[in-house]
């Protein structure tokens, strides 16, 4: 399989001379057709609801602002750039092209795939 190597033209330059290189899309889907639900880490109003009140001995340690570090912002924009961006690997199915294609060309046996 030939590798495709992202174009200069996606490349962005950042101020110590290194440039990033910003990965193509990967899914066919626009960004408004993903919703990200944000959730809380940890929702003490369920817990106290349920008889479960921890508010007090978390304030009495001091560890209570930890936990709203936890439940802190979400960044949806960049959650959705990240999927619309993600790739899976499928070891299974990789495995199957590689025999798929040894079998095709007996010769390729016992090499890599690079």
């Amino acid at each position: 399989m030939a590798e495709s190597k992202p174009s200069q033209a996606n490349a962005l330059q950042v101020g110590s001379g290194m440039s990033y290189i910003i990965k193509p899309k990967t899914m066919a889907l626009d960004k408004e057709e993903l919703k990200v639900l944000v959730e809380s880490s940890v929702d003490f109003a369920s817990l106290s609801r349920n008889g479960v009140d921890v508010v007090p001995y978390l304030m009495t340690q001091e560890i209570d602002e930890h936990f709203k570090i936890l439940n802190g912002p979400s960044y949806k924009e960049l959650v959705i750039d990240f999927w619309v961006r993600a790739e899976v690997y499928d070891e299974d199915a990789t495995k199957g092209e590689e025999w798929e294609k040894i079998a095709e060309n007996p010769s390729l046996k016992g090499k890599t795939r690079k």
